[in-house]
């Protein structure tokens, strides 16, 4: 199997992983406000493994890391672990824990009544997140999000290899 695939679906994994992680310890259903930040963590996956797919590549080559290899290895990675975690979180907001958007939604519309927000500004709020938050908003706001990070992270991975005096030949 390619690095990429191989690194793509471990990324993948990793993610659904961390989710299920989250919501064993209650942050989806119980302890929303510490969910609304512990996602912020599941980047360290795509960067770890994007990392490692890129020095693994390297090494292989015997020092050499080609910048067109390099981002195609990160973005075939983005794509491969944006499919799987859509899939599974399309599985996860429909059987798994198909409460926890709602419950999300009203936590956020709870602390805009105590933050002082007007009538209209809630309804904004609220409309936004009808519209966005479904099973198939969330599954494309989680590919793009996905694959963008996974791009971002190639970029900074590229930069700190160059950094370290790895070789890199456009």
């Amino acid at each position: 199997m390619k690095i990429e695939y191989r690194y793509g679906a471990l990324c993948g994994l990793g993610l659904c992983g961390w989710v299920l992680v989250e919501y064993a310890l209650g942050f989806h259903t119980t302890s929303l406000e510490i969910g609304s930040y512990s996602g912020y963590g599941s980047m360290i996956i795509p960067a770890v493994m994007i990392f490692s797919a890129l020095r693994e590549h390297q090494k292989i080559r015997h020092g050499i890391l080609l910048t067109k290899d390099a981002v195609n290895i990160g973005f075939t990675i983005a794509i491969v672990s944006a499919g799987i975690i859509t899939l599974f979180m399309a599985f996860y907001n429909s059987v798994i824990n198909p409460e926890w958007i709602d419950a999300m939604v009203e936590w956020q519309r709870r602390k805009l009544i105590l933050a002082g927000a007007t009538d209209d500004q809630i309804e904004q709020f609220m409309g936004q997140n009808r519209r966005m938050n479904n099973t198939l908003g969330q599954a494309v706001m989680s590919f793009i999000g996905t694959t963008g990070l996974g791009v971002f992270f190639t970029i900074i991975n590229l930069v700190l290899l160059n950094l370290f005096k790895r070789q890199f030949r456009a």
